[in-house]
């Protein structure tokens, strides 16, 4: 299994060179969809895949996930919908001429139109999770956390959820009235855990994160945390809230994301009693894209 995958979301592109199923070279950068005119993306492809030096060969497929097959693209990939099987997950493309010499396939996203639901980048992680656990339910977390379920015995992706706790962090520590004249944060694991005991309230029905998210404020501004933990306490409470909203309770959910945020989901499940299990995600989405070259062969 020998390829080139781009993963090309709304802030960041990621090119990575494969031979023989094992990452041999990566090249990263901050010129996301987003950020870019939609007119310039083939050149800009063009240029990030030389960065790869003699790991890139114009032989080589060329594989591209994300946002880049969104309508803001190179070209809308469209959506494949649920209740999806596993063989159609890692199967389909869009075929993309006279961007590169390489053959070039454009993945498209998932949805499920039940619920109002879509998701790009993720259904490969989750593609290459379904072979390295097995697990039922899987969290891709992050900005916009997908949370999706999977029928085993069927070979079918079932439901799609998304909780987007890592933009609400954001935009409430840095854009709202909660974080405004806030001084840098610190780490706290202890006040991290009194946000999740807090998401349990919630979940009590003693009272409503809408409420506690202004509280956060008040908690610093009478005295009872110090403010430069409130950020450790703001996102124990909403990775605290998203577990209890997502977790099925009666087996362990897959956790697949970064380094970074994979302690904490871990460190709030434990709190909660609930089970779980984590997969990094560059581990999941590798072995998700060579299971799309598998089927090929």
């Amino acid at each position: 299994m020998n390829y080139i995958a781009v993963d090309w979301g709304t802030s960041n592109f990621r090119a990575l060179s494969v031979r023989n199923g094992k990452v041999i070279r990566t090249v990263e950068a901050s010129c996301g969809v987003g950020k870019c005119e939609r007119e310039d993306l083939p050149e800009i492809l063009r240029a990030q895949l030389l960065r790869l030096g003699d790991a890139w060969d114009e032989q080589l497929p060329v594989l591209l996930c994300g946002m880049i097959g969104s309508n803001i693209g190179l070209a809308d990939a469209g959506y494949l919908e649920l209740p999806l099987s596993f063989a159609d997950l890692t199967a389909k493309g869009r075929e993309l001429t006279g961007i590169l010499p390489n053959p070039v396939t454009l993945r498209p996203g998932i949805c499920d139109r039940r619920v109002h639901e879509i998701c790009r980048g993720e259904e490969m992680q989750l593609a290459g999770a379904l072979t390295l656990t097995d697990n039922q339910t899987f969290a891709a977390v992050g900005t916009h956390s997908k949370w999706l379920t999977v029928d085993r015995a069927n070979q079918t992706v079932t439901s799609l959820r998304t909780l987007m706790t890592g933009e609400l962090y954001h935009l409430v520590l840095n854009h709202s009235i909660v974080g405004k004249g806030l001084p840098t944060q610190i780490t706290s694991p202890e006040e991290f855990l009194q946000g999740v005991a807090t998401a349990q309230s919630i979940e009590a029905g003693h009272t409503t994160l809408v409420c506690e998210l202004f509280r956060c404020r008040g908690r610093y501004i009478l005295g009872d945390l110090d403010a430069s933990l409130a950020g450790a306490w703001l996102s124990g409470l909403l990775i605290g809230h998203e577990i209890l909203q997502g977790h099925p309770r009666n087996a362990p959910v897959c956790f697949i994301g970064s380094d970074a945020l994979l302690p904490l989901y871990r460190q709030a499940c434990e709190a909660l009693g609930l089970p779980c299990t984590s997969l990094e995600a560059e581990r999941a989405l590798i072995a998700g894209l060579n299971e799309v070259f598998r089927e090929r062969e």
